[in-house]
C-alpha cells in the first residue's frame, strides 16, 4: 500500500509540475496581447463618451419640424450621390442630432470596379434631408487623430493594430490560449487530495488549506505579494476573465473556432452563417426597401405571437448581397444589452420568403451564452457600474500579466544565482 500511496503521489506530483509548466509559458506567450488587450479594454468601456467628447455629432435644430422617415433620408442620401450604395438603414435618431449613412461605392460599368468615392459617410440634417458633411474612415491608424483615436484604440484592442488579417489571428490564437489557460489557473489554486500521513483531506481542512489563495498578505516580502495579487486576483476575477477570453475568441475567430466549438457544445443555431453565400450575388436586392421593411415587420410579428416576445423598438433593416438576405432587427425583451437590439428575422431579398429567427437569449443555450458573453465583454448593460467595472478589469487583466513576467523573471534570477552557487565550490577544488 506505501508503494501505491508513494506511487499516486509521485503521479499527481509530476501531473501539476507539468501544468505548473504549461501555465507558465503560456503566460509569457499571451503577456504582450494581454496587456495592451486590459489597457485599451479599460478606454473602451468608455469609447462612447470618449469619442462623443473627441468628435461631438452636429447640432441640428427642429424648429418645431417633425425628422423625416428613414426611407426619405436614404432616398435623399442616394440622390445626392448616383455612385454610392446604402445597404443599412437605421431606424433610431436622436432629436437635434444629424443623421449619419454608410456608403458603399457602385461599380463602374466600364470597369467592373467600385467606383472611387472620396467619402464612406454621408450626414444629413434628420429635418430636412440636406447634406451636412462626408466623412471617409482613414485608410491607415497614423497619423492619431481625434477622429480616428477610438479606432486606433480598437485596432490595438483585438489585432495589435496589425494591418491585415495577421493580427487578427495572432490575436485569436492568443486568447484561444487564454481561455484554455483560465482553467489551468483554477486547477493549480486548488489543494492537494492528501495531507501528511496520507490522510484525506476532510471538507473543512481542504477549505482551509484553499482560503489562502484567496487572501493577499499586504506585509509580505515584493515577490510574496506579487504572487498573492496574482493568484488571489485570478481566483476572485475568475468568471469575468473567462468571459472576457472566450469572447475574444468569438470576436477573433468566430468562424474558425468559436461558432463550430458552440455547436458541438450547445447545438448553438446560426441561420445567417448556415445560409449558403448566393451564386451569384446580387448587388441589389429586388425587393424595394419599404416593401422589405412591410415584410420584415410582418415576420417579426408572426414570429412574436409564435415565440412569445414583446417588440420594443426597431433597429435596423439591412441588405447582405453575398447571402442574398435581408436582416430586420429590432429590440426585444429577449435582448440582452440595454443599448442594442439582437432580435432578427432573417428574408430572402427576391422572394420575402422567411430564412430564419435569431433571438439573444431563449432560443438555444449556445446563443443565449453568446449574446451574454458578448454583451458582458463591451460592457453594454446595467449602465455606468458595470462599465467602471469592465473598466478595472481591464487593468485586472494588465496586472496579473505583469505579475506572472515578474515572479517568472524572480525564479529564474533565483534559479540562475543557486547554479552559479553550487559551480563555484566545484571550480575552486579543481583549482
Amino acid at each position: 500500500m506505501r508503494g501505491t500511496n508513494r506511487s499516486s503521489k509521485e503521479w499527481v506530483s509530476t501531473t501539476r509540475r507539468f501544468w505548473v509548466l504549461v501555465y507558465r509559458y503560456a503566460g509569457l506567450l499571451m503577456a504582450c496581447f494581454l496587456i495592451v488587450a486590459g489597457l485599451t479594454g479599460s478606454i473602451l468601456a468608455f469609447d462612447g463618451e470618449i469619442n462623443g467628447w473627441l468628435n461631438p455629432p452636429q447640432r441640428v435644430e427642429a424648429r418645431g419640424r417633425l425628422m423625416l422617415d428613414p426611407f426619405e433620408l436614404r432616398e435623399r442620401a442616394l440622390a445626392l450621390l448616383p455612385q454610392g450604395r446604402i445597404n443599412a438603414i437605421t431606424f433610431q435618431r436622436k432629436p437635434g442630432e444629424d443623421y449619419s449613412l454608410r456608403v458603399q461605392a457602385r461599380e463602374d460599368p466600364a470597369t467592373s470596379q467600385p467606383v472611387d468615392l472620396t467619402f464612406n459617410t454621408l450626414t444629413l440634417d434628420p429635418y430636412t434631408g440636406a447634406e451636412l458633411s462626408r466623412a471617409k474612415d482613414p485608410d491607415g491608424l497614423w497619423l492619431l487623430t481625434r477622429q480616428n483615436f477610438i479606432r486606433f484604440i480598437v485596432a490595438l484592442h483585438y489585432r495589435l493594430a496589425v494591418p491585415g488579417s495577421i493580427g487578427t489571428w495572432l490575436f485569436g490564437i492568443a486568447m484561444v490560449i487564454w481561455t484554455i489557460d483560465c482553467f489551468i489557473d483554477f486547477y493549480l489554486t486548488l489543494p492537494g487530495q492528501r495531507v501528511g500521513g496520507g490522510d484525506r483531506i476532510t471538507r473543512r481542512s481542504w477549505w482551509m488549506h484553499w482560503k489562502p489563495s484567496w487572501l493577499v498578505n499586504w506585509r509580505g516580502s515584493p515577490y510574496r505579494l506579487n504572487f498573492d495579487l496574482h493568484r488571489a486576483s485570478g481566483l476572485w476575477t475568475w468568471v469575468m476573465l473567462f468571459v472576457l477570453a472566450w469572447s475574444s475568441v468569438a470576436f477573433n475567430l468566430n468562424e474558425q473556432v468559436y461558432t463550430p466549438v458552440m455547436k458541438v457544445l450547445f447545438n448553438m443555431q446560426d441561420p445567417f452563417g448556415d445560409r449558403p453565400v448566393a451564386q451569384p450575388p446580387q448587388a441589389d436586392p429586388a425587393l424595394d426597401r419599404r416593401e422589405a421593411h412591410a415584410i420584415g415587420v410582418r415576420l417579426m410579428a408572426e414570429q412574436s405571437r409564435l415565440r412569445r416576445f414583446t417588440i420594443q423598438r426597431e433597429e435596423t433593416l439591412s441588405y447582405y448581397a453575398e447571402k442574398g438576405l435581408f436582416l430586420y432587427v429590432v429590440h426585444s425583451d429577449h435582448d440582452v444589452s440595454d443599448e442594442f437590439g439582437g432580435t432578427m428575422v432573417l428574408f430572402d431579398s427576391t422572394t420575402g420568403t422567411f430564412a430564419g429567427l435569431l433571438l439573444p437569449s431563449g432560443q438555444d443555450a449556445g446563443t443565449t451564452i453568446t449574446s451574454w458573453i458578448l454583451t458582458l465583454h463591451m460592457a453594454a448593460i446595467w449602465g455606468l457600474p458595470f462599465r467602471i467595472f469592465v473598466c478595472v478589469m481591464g487593468v485586472v487583466v494588465a496586472m496579473l500579466s505583469i505579475t506572472g513576467v515578474y515572479l517568472w523573471w524572480k525564479k529564474r534570477r533565483s534559479r540562475a544565482v543557486a547554479q552559479a552557487r553550487r559551480i563555484r565550490p566545484a571550480t575552486a577544488s579543481h583549482a
